[in-house]
């Protein structure tokens, strides 16, 4: 299995390297060689939040699906058609 984290440094390294380093790839801070901080860009954790949140929600209607809990679409088009008319 690789390793999540293409770059590891250590707190010290980090501070040293804060104004010039680059975290468009995640960072993995380390402290007496264990694990304290992940630093990556602001950009690239807002993708990696929305990615989960879809994973969420595929979770959600398969599981949905299974237990045969789902609507036909003519129902939902109606049910939404409905809720549109009392607003």
């Amino acid at each position: 299995m690789s390793q999540p984290y293409s770059r590891i440094t250590t707190v010290s390294n980090f501070k040293k390297q804060l104004a010039t380093m680059s975290v468009q790839e995640p960072v993995m801070v380390t402290q007496n060689g264990e694990p304290l901080y992940v630093v990556q860009d602001p950009a690239q954790f807002a993708y990696q939040q929305e990615q989960l949140a879809l994973l969420k929600l595929v979770n959600i209607a398969e599981r949905d699906m299974s237990q045969q809990n789902t609507l036909p679409l003519a129902q939902v088009l109606s049910n939404l058609d409905n809720r549109a008319k009392q607003n």
